[in-house]
């Protein structure tokens, strides 16, 4: 029997489905943030922070938090990496030459590398629409499952220099040629097909309905529109130097134009906008973040930017040049994250077995319920943290060692490991036996993160509880 089970609650509590923002306020430049060095690219993390990669040797990612607050690391097993993104198993991925790392958001110094020779050009990470991690490098695409990365398979697709990648909602994975001027759609088995769409593309995002679209600043600078078996449509943009590119809360693309320096907002229909961003500061790759964001690698000033109002306006309307209501036009997306709430446990003190048990002649209970409430229908991630002794270094709390012999103690946690099941939206029950994936979790003090995830990909804030196991 799985650890973690999900049970019909004894009561249920009714609540109200999360519904598309009503807000009116236009998107809005809302603060830059120092960063240690020069960003690469961005990601939002399961922990409801902003993860950026760093192109710089003392530090390797950096963790900026929503109100801003920038904390570095330097792993000492990752070297320069450049995509990054947050796996199906509730880590930070990134890609370096020669390899991925898998880092817990929780310990981002102890970083797993993993050798993998055919990343001679390390570029953009997604998680496919399989459940593997997938990047692409030169001419090859590699699927990398996540339990045994050493293990990855590379597909040839001969004469591509491969940019970005992302997982389209048609269940494939689409890539970007840019020395061959294509668009590479390929299907988790590794057979492709490919469209020319000339110029120099480089980055590529998944919309609705099948629909992509990637940014070509060769020549006329413009934004491409694609869906399998129709036509290339494209928006020219200016000499802005569009270059990444992201589908935001509000249904729109949005590009960082380095040489504008500003960002572009592309409807699905092609109609398209412009948010300056400041003078000089080079905006180079973004990612959507939670409550309506957008996060901004600018690259020349060695910050981060952070854009707020990007959600569905109150009307319907799609905001300047249009997007929703017209024929043929995909509906808005849902930007509301799914809520958290009521989190607790029947008991905080147990011991592990393979079934629940009440707590009987003096001894302990087996195991515990996890109560909580959701919002709406959606997917809980729940990742099981002991906490153990750690130093201060600088504001991480990491493995202790002779170097840090004198540093101030702390509480550090390490990830033991996480598992996934369904919510329903009102009260649910999920079972917890202090066993996880077939194996007894030692006596020790743990922390449960709780972060659910609804069908349009939207990320709760984290909750956590903590807990102890006893000896039997």
């Amino acid at each position: 029997m799985p650890p973690f089970r999900r049970l019909l609650a004894t009561t249920v509590t009714l609540s109200l489905l999360a519904l598309p923002s009503t807000s009116s306020a236009a998107p809005a430049l809302d603060g830059t943030f120092a960063l240690p060095a020069k960003p690469q690219q961005l990601a939002a993390g399961p922990d409801g922070d902003v993860w950026v990669t760093i192109g710089d040797a003392g530090t390797d990612v950096a963790r900026v938090a929503p109100d801003g607050a920038v904390t570095g690391f330097d792993a000492p097993t990752v070297s320069f990496p450049v995509g990054i993104t947050a796996g199906p198993d509730g880590n930070l991925w990134v890609t370096q030459a020669g390899g991925v790392a898998r880092i817990d958001p929780g310990d981002p110094a102890g970083a797993t590398p993993f050798a993998l020779p055919d990343i001679v050009d390390p570029r953009r990470i997604v998680t496919g629409p399989d459940g593997n991690l997938w990047t692409a490098s030169g001419d090859k695409a590699l699927r990398i499952p996540p339990a045994d990365p050493a293990t990855a398979t590379s597909f040839t697709v001969p004469g591509m220099g491969a940019r970005g990648i992302a997982s389209g909602t048609d269940g494939r994975l689409w890539i970007v040629d840019a020395g061959g001027g294509r668009l590479v759609r390929m299907a988790t088995d590794g057979t492709f097909t490919t469209t020319p769409v000339g110029g120099l593309p480089q980055e590529v995002a998944a919309g609705p309905a099948g629909q992509v679209a990637f940014t070509n600043p060769d020549g006329a600078h413009r934004v491409g529109r694609f869906t399998f078996g129709g036509v290339v449509d494209e928006t020219p943009v200016g000499t802005v130097d569009p270059f990444g590119i992201v589908l935001g809360g509000d249904g729109a693309y949005w590009t960082a134009d380095f040489a504008g320096p500003s960002l572009t907002r592309v409807t699905t229909t092609g109609a398209s906008t412009s948010l300056p961003m400041p003078p000089g500061s080079g905006p180079r790759f973004l990612t959507a973040g939670p409550g309506g964001t957008l996060w901004v690698g600018l690259e020349t000033a060695e910050s981060v930017a952070r854009v707020t109002g990007v959600t569905p306006p109150a009307d319907g309307g799609g905001g300047p040049g249009g997007g929703d209501g017209g024929p043929g036009t995909p509906p808005a997306v849902d930007a509301t994250a799914p809520r958290i709430t009521r989190v607790s446990l029947s008991r905080r003190t147990f011991r592990a077995g393979r079934r629940l048990a009440p707590a009987r002649r003096g001894r302990r209970g087996v195991g515990a319920r996890l109560r909580l409430t959701s919002s709406e229908d959606a997917r809980l991630r729940i990742t099981v943290e002991r906490l153990t002794a750690g130093r201060r270094h600088g504001r991480a709390c990491v493995r202790p060692g002779r170097a840090r012999r004198g540093a101030r103690r702390c509480a550090r946690h390490v990830r033991v490991g996480a598992v996934t099941v369904a919510a329903r939206e009102g009260r649910n029950a999920v079972r917890f036996t202090g066993r996880l994936r077939g194996r007894t979790l030692r006596a020790a003090r743990y922390r449960l993160r709780i972060v659910a995830t609804d069908a349009a990909g939207n990320r709760s804030t984290e909750r956590r509880v903590r807990l102890r196991i006893v000896r039997r």
